[in-house]
């Protein structure tokens, strides 16, 4: 090799060493390679991550000019020198056999080519290529030489550049995932985690567009979108089975198009309608318990999209999946707390309905439980004091009330309320049990929706006479023990549910209760309340212990049934509410 050309590679290489911006090192050997050719022209292209040869930095020409007609020779040697890793010297191009009579290269006139590959570890990655149209012979082979050698040069120089560029964007990658993170814990409000962690991804991306899209049945939805007609893309919702968005839901992996337009996947209804003219896409899922929630999408990246794109969207989306998990945990967590606050306030109004004590009769014990399955009841239980509610002189005593909403839970005991309700409006109006209920019944009809309807017995008691005057609306029938037989029977009144027929008419029927008499009115949460074999309670249970414990005070007995019931059930929280009401006369 010649002095002169050891000293410009030495230059050469002083300069390339000088800056590990790859922009500028590019520059350096493009501005080297013409002057120590005297090429008119020349270009430099290197291998993206797909491995296809891109365009990075030309003299005497640019993308248009690459990409023309007329360039088609030069693309050919290009592509020829890039894919053998072999260098290739046309000293006159109209007469090169390689080369043809191509109207290319007469119509451009090119004389001289001179192209050779950046080599990197045996393998190419891009080329150098320079022409000339001035004369024939401009390029030689000490021509090719020096530029062999500057081009192993260049190459290492790339390397070099390209190492340093990976390290300072994984180092921003990693600054960015770090502020992310903190993005993603610092709060638990899912629209805030949302919004900071897509503008960040939206600055990094240089892009047009990014958004948030969460599945909603057999959609998806738009949760959060910002950059370019970000405010009229929300409203809009995708089919889980269209869409590159779709796709990525259904096999739960990221993927990135670079021409949407050319690919089968794109799902082009929401660009047709807002206006908006979508050419680059990438998206990538949201996972949670291997399960794919949603979806991240960023738009028209220029120049495209790459793996490194792809990887570190996955890994941002990653850490936004379980933001996005919690902030939803947290919220339902909030929403239950509320809930629980609301039912226990619910509980308390509720439990005030439910008598806290028994009136005192002379000669009389009375007895209630009320044990809710929920926070709150269906089931309710009632003394209503005639003397209280009514101004004629004939009614005296009290009325004795047991009922059971069809339902449980919240609407069951709304539903008792405004039972409970009806039933004193009732009494307060009419004279005879059974023209209250009958009253009661057609105001319930009317608030009664969805299958809603309460079963109640009414029991208008005389203490002085020991009469009690009985409507059985639905309900379980009394057990009535009466001490002169020593027998257990049941109190023999029917009539239809409150809530379904608002034309039904009740009949009342009258039961005398004598010394040692007693009438135990229970729901039916009593006999079908379970052990942990699931077999039932039972109406024989029931009577067998009222029966053993017939002599005990009304407050023994209710406690000795709540105990047994207790005992059965081995711990167990009731399936259904029990309400049990006892009456004895002493």
């Amino acid at each position: 090799m010649r002095t002169d050309h050891l000293a410009l590679l030495y230059r050469v290489s002083q300069t390339f060493s000088s800056s590990l911006d790859l922009d500028h090192v590019l520059d350096h050997i493009m501005d080297e390679a013409i002057a120590a050719t005297r090429a008119e022209r020349g270009v430099l292209m290197l291998r993206d991550s797909e491995g296809q040869l891109t365009f990075r930095i030309a003299r005497g020409m640019d993308q248009r000019t690459i990409e023309a007609p007329e360039f088609q020779i030069s693309r050919g040697v290009v592509e020829q020198v890039a894919r053998e890793g072999q260098p290739l010297l046309t000293s006159n191009a109209q007469f090169d056999a390689q080369l043809g009579k191509r109207a290319s290269v007469v119509g451009l006139g090119l004389r001289s080519i001179l192209c050779v590959p950046l080599l990197s570890k045996g393998a190419s990655t891009g080329v150098i290529y320079v022409d000339s149209s001035l004369r024939a012979g401009i390029f030689d082979h000490d021509d090719l030489e020096l530029f062999v050698a500057i081009a192993q040069q260049a190459a290492t120089a790339i390397e070099n550049a390209s190492l340093f560029c990976d390290v300072q964007d994984k180092l921003h990658a990693l600054r960015l995932l770090q502020e992310i993170s903190a993005d993603l814990t610092s709060t638990l409000d899912l629209e805030q985690v949302l919004a900071a962690c897509l503008q960040r991804i939206l600055d990094l991306l240089a892009a047009e567009s990014a958004s948030i899209l969460i599945v909603e049945g057999n959609e998806l939805v738009f949760r959060l979108a910002l950059g370019k007609k970000a405010a009229e893309i929300k409203p809009f919702r995708i089919p889980l089975d269209q869409g590159i968005a779709g796709w990525v839901v259904q096999n739960a992996q990221g993927i990135y198009s670079n021409d949407v337009h050319n690919d089968p996947r794109f799902y082009a209804m929401p660009d047709n309608e807002i206006g908006f003219v979508t050419q680059a896409l990438m998206a990538v899922p949201l996972i949670v318990n291997e399960r794919a929630i949603g979806v991240v999408e960023v738009i028209n990246k220029p120049g495209g999209f790459g793996k490194g794109d792809l990887d570190l969207l996955s890994t941002i989306a990653a850490s936004a999946a379980i933001a996005i998990d919690n902030a939803r945990l947290y919220q339902l967590a909030v929403e239950k707390g509320r809930l629980e606050r609301e039912l226990q306030l619910a509980r308390q109004v509720q439990a005030s309905l439910i008598p806290r004590q028994t009136p005192q009769l002379p000669g009389w014990q009375l007895a209630t439980r009320w044990i809710p399955a929920r926070q709150v009841s269906g089931d309710f239980c009632d003394f209503i004091d005639l003397s209280q509610v009514t101004t004629a002189s004939h009614d005296i005593g009290i009325v004795i009330v047991i009922a059971d909403v069809a339902d449980k839970g919240m609407p069951a005991a709304l539903f008792m309320t405004l039972t409970r309700s009806i039933i004193r409006a009732s009494v307060a109006q009419l004279h005879t049990p059974a023209e209250s209920m009958t009253h009661a019944n057609r105001l319930i009809c009317a608030d009664a929706h969805d299958g809603m309807f309460v079963t109640l017995f009414y029991a208008q008691l005389n203490p002085a006479t020991g009469e009690m005057i009985c409507v059985n609306a639905g309900h379980n029938r009394p057990l009535l023990y009466r001490a002169a037989g020593d027998q257990l029977t049941e109190i023999e009144c029917a009539g239809i549910v409150l809530g379904v027929d608002d034309k039904a008419l009740y009949s009342q029927c009258s039961v005398p209760l004598h010394s040692g008499d007693l009438a135990l009115l229970y729901t039916d949460g009593v006999i079908d309340a379970t052990d942990p074999q699931r077999q039932q309670f039972g109406l024989e249970r029931l009577k067998d212990i009222l029966y053993q414990h017939r002599l005990a005070s009304a407050p023994d007995i209710i406690a000795a049934l709540e105990r047994t019931l207790g005992d059965f059930a081995g711990g167990s929280l009731p399936f259904d509410d029990i309400t049990m009401l006892l009456v004895k006369r002493l």
